[in-house]
């Protein structure tokens, strides 16, 4: 067994052996015999465990010094961080996983357990934001060149979702479902100097948050796996990382129906206006929210091709019409375009972001500090070196946990070509 199957083979022990000690207990009776041998057998399999453990940690350290005592002959430091390329390529080669990559995805399974889901891969990545390197003396000249930012995952996964910039609520490290109160406001009148006051309290609602299983895949070559260069490693992380959010975003800013294994889209939350586009359509989506009382960091979500259509689309036209005078003079209408409903990535003052994600020929205009994205554990990375073996290539599954929802749905209007 490797590190992680006897750590897992522990839990499930020390699980069995505190069932039956509690259930004699609620019982309010001593243990059986058969009960008594059967917890006194698993605590001796449990310390037969922890002695392979040890001795695996042991061996991994001296693993870890000897690749070092193997490089320049003078002292010095080696600094090693984690590599998901050489985490990758130690399991589809069958290697033994470093120190270094051992602690870093037990941190992901810890992770994976305190939040109650389940992982399948060989790689789990945890969502903490950085992790100390670790160092050790050896017999070398210098540094090794290796990537400095251990992990990394999540604050990039963050950075390139469009939501977050438009400044969605992201929350990670929960733990079964999650349940968010909303407060509708309180009522508040004017009353005489001894009238009895009104009833000021508002009601709560709660929006309701659960894990859901997103899975997206990439397939690396078995050549790419041979480099060991910042670069590879940064390329590797960024495809990792375009999987999983392309994947949640499409889902997010799509329109299809919420259902128990996945997410609902916003324009199915928030169902579209018909859009021509004109600029009156704009400006009375913007009262929609005004109406409505929503203020604060107000943005536009934008499809692609629904901007190219707005960069042409005149906000109002101005000119004069044609006449002819006494003389004879004629005086030629003329057409002055009063400026595009898109200009300098804004629509009417108001901030517009861009993303394929949106849904085709669609915009939202929003308060997205109302919207909450939750994530549950780490990203579990299934290494399959052999569905596309005869391709010299290895597939990568991902697997994450992920819900949204509008905290208010008042605070967003969407619209549709």
């Amino acid at each position: 067994m490797n590190r992680i199957e006897l750590i897992d083979k522990r839990e499930l022990l020390k699980s069995e052996a505190e069932g039956i000690i509690s259930a004699a207990e609620t019982e309010k009776r001593t243990l059986t015999a058969e009960e008594d041998a059967r917890v006194t057998a698993i605590g001796k399999e449990m310390d037969g465990i922890e002695g392979q453990l040890a001795e695996l940690d042991a061996t991994l350290k001296r693993e870890f010094q000897n690749r070092g005592a193997g490089k320049k002959g003078a002292a010095g430091v080696e600094k090693r961080d984690f590599s998901l390329l050489r985490a990758i390529s130690d399991v589809a080669n069958g290697r033994p996983l470093s120190e270094t990559e051992t602690e870093v995805i037990e941190a992901g399974i810890e992770e994976m357990r305190k939040s109650a889901q389940p992982w399948g891969g060989q790689i789990v990545l945890p969502v903490s934001e950085s992790r100390g390197a670790i160092q050790s003396t050896v017999a070398t000249a210098g540094m090794e060149n290796v990537q400095t930012d251990v992990l990394g995952i999540m604050s990039a996964l963050r950075k390139r979702l469009v939501l977050v910039k438009a400044g969605a609520s992201y929350l990670t490290g929960l733990s079964g479902n999650l349940s968010i109160p909303v407060y509708s406001g309180s009522n508040v009148a004017w009353a005489s100097e001894t009238g009895s006051a009104s009833d000021g309290g508002g009601t709560f609602s709660e929006v309701t948050l659960s894990p859901k299983r997103l899975t997206a895949y990439l397939d690396i070559s078995k050549q790419f796996l041979l480099q060991d260069s910042n670069d590879a490693e940064s390329l590797l992380r960024s495809d990792l990382i375009r999987a999983v959010s392309e994947k949640l975003e499409s889902t997010l800013l799509g329109g299809a129906a919420g259902t128990s294994t996945q997410p609902a889209g916003l324009f199915n939350v928030i169902t579209p206006v018909s859009l021509t586009p004109s600029w009156d359509e704009i400006v009375d989506m913007e009262k929609t929210l005004e109406d409505a009382n929503v203020y604060g960091p107000i943005v536009y979500l934008v499809n692609p091709s629904l901007k190219a259509t707005l960069r042409t689309t005149a906000r109002g036209m101005s000119g004069s019409s044609t006449s002819t005078g006494s003389s004879g003079d004629i005086t030629v209408n003329t057409t002055t375009v009063n400026g595009f409903i898109y200009e300098h990535d804004e629509i009417n003052g108001i901030r517009a972001l861009v993303s394929n994600s949106v849904l085709a020929d669609s915009l939202a205009l929003g308060n997205f500090s109302d919207y909450v994205i939750g994530q549950w554990g780490g990203i579990d990375v299934t290494v399959d070196p052999y569905t596309q073996a005869t391709k010299g290539v290895i597939r990568l599954v991902v697997n994450a946990y992920f819900d949204a929802k509008p905290r208010r749905a008042e605070s967003f209007v969407t619209a549709t070509v």
